[in-house]
């Protein structure tokens, strides 16, 4: 039955074909942010399954307050860059930040793209991904000045902006961050927004799903209404979370390990109402512990239910891999309606 639903997907959602009215599906990416901190392994995961994937956001630089950008100590690799060009993967390093005082005034922000852009060109990359997350709502107008001025600059030089936004429903969200970034104001100067559709129950909350359906098409329904859903790539945990006698904050677990727990106690997988699988550890002499995490039985349900929702969707980002659920990769093989024409 699993496979006969992916089997109608495909056919479904054939490259080129007009879905009810929306038109063609020209481009469906597959992209990952690489590497994530509690999981090991994504380097093997992105030989293995080069296939699937097209785009490779390495998290190798952070800006300083003043605006400049630096290297991490051992983490930038320029015999992978070559390893990940000849497979013909799309590179966009991914820079990280929770600092903001480069985006103001409009000096600091205009040294701070400058110093991205020859980022980019002095190593060829094939555009940059920004991942500026926490910002007070007071920062809205200063960032969506900042994206713009950067894409500018990037597109003037043939490369690409991505961007990593906060899920949330509606324009302000649910707190500071999400309000911090006007989605209607980015979409213009954006070539993909990647949304962060994880991290729904937070390692800071006490024990619940990381990425339910129902929350995720919620997303999605507010994205459609001010955004070009070509342009979005929904964001994908492919990693758990573990909580000691039921209480943050959690740590971050592999698919891997949980299922070392699963067959050394004999663990029933459990389902949330929003599809997420958890277990539950209650054995005398240790510690009650939860665990939620992600696998292929909830990535298929998921993708079955956004895929048919939102058939103009540009794709997915993912979050955590190294000891993901390998039967994933399969899911993603098998329900991607169209290949990945994003190009600088």
């Amino acid at each position: 039955m699993k496979h006969a639903r992916l089997a109608l997907l495909c056919l479904l959602f054939l490259p080129g074909l007009v879905i009810a009215g929306q038109g063609t599906v020209p481009s469906w990416c597959v992209a990952v942010w690489h590497p994530s901190p509690g999981t090991t392994g994504g380097d093997e995961s992105i030989r293995v399954n080069r296939d699937v994937l097209d785009v490779v956001h390495p998290f190798w630089y952070s800006p300083r307050a003043d605006g400049t950008i630096y290297a991490h100590p051992g983490l930038e690799n320029p015999q992978q860059i070559i390893e990940w060009r000849d497979q013909g993967l799309i590179i966009i390093p991914s820079i990280p930040s929770s600092v903001f005082e480069m985006l103001s005034p409009a000096a600091s922000r205009s040294f701070h793209v400058q110093q991205i852009a020859e980022l980019v060109e002095t190593n060829g990359y094939d555009g940059i991904d920004i991942d500026y997350e926490g910002f007070p709502a007071s920062t809205r107008d200063d960032f969506s000045a900042f994206i713009e001025e950067l894409s500018a600059e990037l597109h003037a030089r043939g490369k690409l902006l991505t961007i990593a936004v906060h899920a949330k429903t509606d324009d302000t969200g649910s707190w500071s961050g999400a309000a911090a970034q006007d989605w209607t104001r980015l979409a213009p100067a954006v070539d993909v927004f990647s949304i962060m559709t994880y991290d729904y129950t937070s390692r800071d909350k006490p024990p619940g799903p990381i990425s339910p359906t129902p929350w995720v098409l919620d997303v999605l329904a507010y994205a459609a209404s001010v955004l070009d859903l070509s342009k979005v790539h929904l964001g994908l945990p492919f990693y758990g979370y573990s909580w000691q006698r039921n209480r943050p904050p959690a740590t971050t677990v592999s698919w891997t390990s949980i299922q070392l727990l699963i067959a050394s106690f004999k663990l029933n997988i459990q389902r949330d109402p929003g599809g997420d699988a958890y277990v539950e550890l209650n054995t005398r002499g240790l510690p009650r512990q939860t665990f939620y995490f992600a696998d292929s039985a909830a990535l298929e349900y998921k993708l079955e239910q956004v895929v048919a929702a939102y058939p103009a969707l540009g794709g997915v980002a993912i979050w955590g891999i190294g000891g993901e659920d390998p039967a994933n990769w399969d899911i993603l093989r098998a329900a991607r309606p169209a290949n990945c024409q994003l190009q600088p």
